[in-house]
């Protein structure tokens, strides 16, 4: 199995369509400023799906 690339290379580069798998932020001139890790989303994932509605 090949392994997944690191979404922070991606920090300070032109944004492209599918350079954020898992979420970040572009900023005006169009570079991404931050990334969203593969972690951090399970995390959050996890979190919100303890919440009952």
């Amino acid at each position: 199995m090949e392994a997944e690339p690191d979404p922070r290379e991606n920090i300070g580069k032109p944004y492209e369509r599918g350079m954020l798998p898992y979420g970040g932020g572009v900023g005006r001139g169009g570079l991404i400023s931050f990334v969203v890790t593969k972690e951090e989303f399970d995390e959050k994932m996890r979190r919100l799906k303890t919440i009952k509605w």
